[in-house]
């Protein structure tokens, strides 16, 4: 049984529509022109070399209602041996320009927006995003880090009912690949945020849309941007980005100064480290040497993403500046996943916490992506030492239509045991009929695990992934303890199907709809069934800002056993697991997971969004009713969120009824293009419910970068916990060579 709500928020598929006509695709070229001189960062691009930029090919689509778009968007390329220079113009008469926000890369899809799309490898290895709002603030974003932060110019002039942007785009804060550097793959993108839409001029009916900054815009939409041919460039070939040193020195201070979050989400004592060093040394021009020696574990970077002001918590990935690095490339695989049964992943860096000391190199060559990683650390709370390494690999085809791929991890932890695990699999897609494939297997060994000392995991599917119809169909097999110590897994010793149904459209009286059914049937290797589940849903977003995000039934059966105290499967039951019961499978209980779900919102995707949502029936041991109630407004030069929920259960045993409720406001304030202020207030008490501990917490981030690239974070306490923590973070960032992620 899945995370309420997980999958309404944010949706795994496309909301679309068959006919693209009209549209730009792969099998359109740009015809690219060069830059008689350097540009200057001038919104109102009075240079008479912005016109002979004007791109005239194709129109603009609405991506959110899947239709040609209703304003008016021109767009201007040049470029030379240094820049990328873009020009837009964007027109919306009769809806306001939104551009509330002033400090760069927070607040992302909150403000009007244009950006450049670029793919530098046409491979989809090599994936950016460049956007900046009215306001003149920037985001970026990078596939190869979360961290990516290049420093690069922008400009925007409001004038009535239209506004003009400018973005210069230095070619040295991107990977280009050696050879084939001339021909890229690009994109324009907008986001109208009165509105909630988003504009592409590159589309295709299977281009995935989904609220700013929680999934659009999508990586995975490269494949489908036309191509450019930089064919006068002179630079170098190849270009090669700036090695990078990162040293941070930290102060700390208070009773809970020792206080860190563990691996496992709670906080434990930990010994504050006051220095440390991270850095990256570019190889080749797409493959980079990465190390740390005492790095930094405090989060104060996340803090400052965690407190500032949206509606929903921002999901973040692994943001340590070693793991971050390439991330992508160590955990290839399959992407077949829906919201009953989520991958299995045997490499999940934030399963690993504090450490020591670590080496990576990762990058692509041709279309080939790699990873190898090594770390080594010390858990103060157990006194376990481990030693762990990590490794992918993947050849993959531009159009994504056939790639394979090999992974693992060797681990070896001083108490937990050690623990080998590797993966290979093969996947394939027929562009036209949308018919789609994978399979994958996957063989763990080691003393970690229990009983037998090996454990194996496979998934098999075939689906048909079209514009307006998605389906699948799985077989998963998952041995009796299979669980990499490094990894993710959601449930073992299971075996059966699952599959998904999902179609959708858009109408006139509808930007976008869609029904989804899931269903899973697995069973153990006692014979019983396991887990079960079924999921239906509808949801639609409609003109007048109203949206149903959720609206259906799921009922979800999950076996528990009890576990005897002795290996040959004597003596008293010491608890129960859901894990497995093998190989005693002692007094197995089904316990039910039913609840009908409801989650509406207003204005989604704009600045002003009011969500509430409501859940109730059988969960577990219990019959619950779940509320929330979550918005966010900008006021000025500040913006606030606002939370409040509540869970409601009784006991289907003894009939005892207990509550629990979280209160929540955030309040950020903006100093300027690159500093920031963040305060964040939360209260839960009650018994029961979602959070294991009650108490009131306080928490407060002060953030800023300097020209020079270098940061300064000071913290107060820490939004991660469940209390206040009397606990002050003083971090300072000294940057040579490279930017953040790059």
């Amino acid at each position: 049984m899945r995370s309420l709500f997980g999958s309404a928020l944010c949706p795994i598929f496309a909301l679309c529509l068959w006919s693209n006509a009209g549209a730009v695709s792969t099998g359109t070229g740009i015809v690219s022109v060069r830059a008689p001189h350097p540009l200057v960062a001038d919104p109102l691009m009075r240079d008479p070399a912005w016109a002979s930029g004007e791109v005239q090919t194709g129109v603009f689509w609405n991506l959110t209602k899947r239709r040609p778009a209703q304003f008016r968007t021109r767009v201007y390329l040049l470029y030379d041996d240094r820049h990328l220079y873009v020009g837009f113009h964007a027109e919306q008469p009769g809806v306001p320009v939104l551009a509330g926000q002033t400090t760069n890369n927070l607040g992302f899809g909150l403000d009007d927006l244009v950006g450049v799309a670029i793919d530098t490898g046409a491979d989809g290895n090599h994936v950016y995003f460049f956007e900046t709002t009215p306001g003149g603030v920037r985001y970026q974003q990078s596939l190869e880090n979360v961290r990516y932060s290049a420093r690069w110019e922008s400009a925007a002039r409001v004038d009535g009912p239209s506004w003009n942007a400018v973005l210069i785009v230095p070619l040295d804060v991107m990977r280009i690949p050696p050879g084939s550097h001339r021909t890229w793959r690009i994109n324009f993108i907008r986001s109208i945020a009165a509105l909630g839409e988003h504009y592409t001029w590159a589309y295709d009916g299977l281009m995935l849309d989904a609220p700013a900054g929680q999934g659009w815009p999508a990586f995975g939409d490269a494949r489908f941007w036309p191509s450019i041919a930089l064919d006068r460039l002179r630079a170098p070939d190849p270009f090669r980005l700036k090695p990078r040193v990162e040293i941070y020195g930290l102060a700390s201070a208070g009773g809970d100064r020792s206080q860190f979050q563990l691996a496992n989400g709670t906080f434990g004592p930990q010994s504050a480290r006051p220095l440390g060093v991270d850095f990256t040394i570019p190889v080749t021009s797409t493959i980079n040497a990465v190390g740390t020696l005492n790095p930094d574990f405090s989060n104060v970077e996340v803090d400052q993403q965690t407190i500032a002001p949206q509606e929903f918590a921002r999901q973040l990935q692994e943001y340590r500046p070693f793991f971050a690095q390439g991330a992508n490339f160590l955990s290839p695989g399959l992407g077949f996943s829906s919201p009953t049964s989520p991958n299995n992943v045997i490499f999940y860096s934030p399963r690993i916490g504090p450490f020591d000391r670590g080496g990576k190199i990762e990058g692509t060559f041709g279309l080939q992506s790699f990873g190898v990683l090594s770390v080594r650390g010390f858990d103060q709370t157990t006194g376990n030492t481990f030693d762990d390494l990590a490794y992918g690999y993947e050849h993959r085809l531009p159009d994504r239509s056939f790639y394979y791929w090999a992974n693992g991890v060797l681990a070896h932890h001083s108490i937990a045991g050690d623990d080998s695990t590797a993966d290979i699999g093969v996947s394939g897609q027929n562009l036209k009929s949308g018919f789609t494939w994978g399979t994958s297997q996957t063989l763990e060994r080691g003393s970690w695990i229990p009983f037998t000392g090996a454990a194996h995991a496979s998934l098999q599917y075939v689906a048909v992934n079209k514009p307006n119809l998605q389906a699948a169909v799985g077989y998963n097999d998952l041995s009796p303890n299979y669980n990499p110590i490094d990894g993710l897994t959601f449930n073992s010793d299971i075996h059966g199907f699952q599959g998904f149904f999902q179609p959708s459209g858009s109408a006139r009286w509808a930007k976008n709809y869609s029904f989804m059914l899931n269903v899973d049937r697995w069973f153990d290797r006692s014979g019983a069934i396991h887990e079960a589940d079924v999921l239906a849903q509808v949801s639609a977003v409609f003109n007048n800002g109203f949206s149903i995000n959720a609206l259906g039934p799921s009922a979800s059966i999950l076996r528990s056993y009890d576990v005897p105290a002795n290996p040959d499967c004597t003596g008293p039951s010491s608890g129960t697991t859901f894990f497995t019961g093998y190989p005693c499978y002692r007094n197995g209980y089904d316990r039910r997971f039913n609840l009908f779900q409801s989650a509406f919102g207003y204005k989604d995707g704009t600045p002003r969004p009011l969500d509430v949502s409501f859940a109730f029936g059988p969960f577990g041991d219990s019959d619950v009713h779940v509320f929330s109630l979550t918005t966010s407004r900008p006021l000025g030069h500040y913006s606030v969120g606002l939370e409040y929920d509540g869970t409601w259960e009784r006991s289907l045993a003894t009939g005892v009824l207990t509550s629990q409720w979280l209160r929540r406001i955030s309040l950020n304030e903006s100093l300027g293009h690159e500093s920031n202020l963040s305060l964040s207030i939360r209260s839960i008490n009650g018994l029961g419910g979602f959070a294991p501990q009650t108490g009131t917490n306080l928490a407060i981030g002060y953030h800023r970068r300097f020209t020079s690239g270098n940061e300064l974070f000071a913290d107060y306490g820490t939004p991660s916990a469940y209390s206040t923590l009397r606990r002050f973070i003083v971090k300072y960032v000294l940057r040579t060579g490279g930017d953040a992620g790059t």
